[in-house]
């Protein structure tokens, strides 16, 4: 029986790929939520800039915030394992809520409300692909609420 040894350059870039693992798939997931945050904010003619971030835990799930101040860049969070629940349509949809509410920020700040954010999001997603985000997010939170508070009548 013959033994063949791995050569070492082999078993280094084996571990190198084992320990990079997580943060190249998170910065890949980061760069596709960037980019339907772009593309949306595009349709919804939002000027300010936006930047996406994973991380580790937001107990808004997803939350938006202007970084300095009144006028953007703002910054848009998703807590890690709340996206891992979440299909690419229901994340848009999250997306397109979270744009809502930067949409009224710049345009309305004094109008903030879950219900018109989902309406300036459906413009560009369907109430439908809202509706199995909201059911998750009370899932994660223990609660119960009415869809037509937050997306109106069918």
């Amino acid at each position: 029986m013959q033994v063949r040894l791995i050569p070492p350059r082999a078993v280094l870039l084996c571990a190198l790929c084992v320990l990079f693992s997580p943060q190249l798939l998170r910065a890949h997931e980061t760069r596709g939520l960037q980019s339907t945050v772009d593309e949306l904010r595009t349709r919804l003619g939002i000027p300010e800039e936006i930047d996406v971030a994973i991380v580790p835990a937001n107990p808004l799930m997803l939350s938006v915030e202007a970084q300095h101040g009144r006028k953007g860049p703002f910054l848009l969070t998703v807590d890690e394992s709340f996206l891992s629940l979440l299909t690419n349509e229901e994340m848009t949809a999250a997306l397109a809520h979270e744009l809502g509410h930067v949409w009224i920020y710049t345009h309305h700040p004094y109008l903030q409300t879950e219900r018109l954010a989902n309406s300036i999001a459906m413009r560009v997603v369907s109430r439908k692909s809202l509706v199995p985000v909201y059911h998750k997010v009370w899932e994660r939170l223990g609660t119960k609420g009415n869809l037509a508070d937050f997306l109106g009548d069918n």
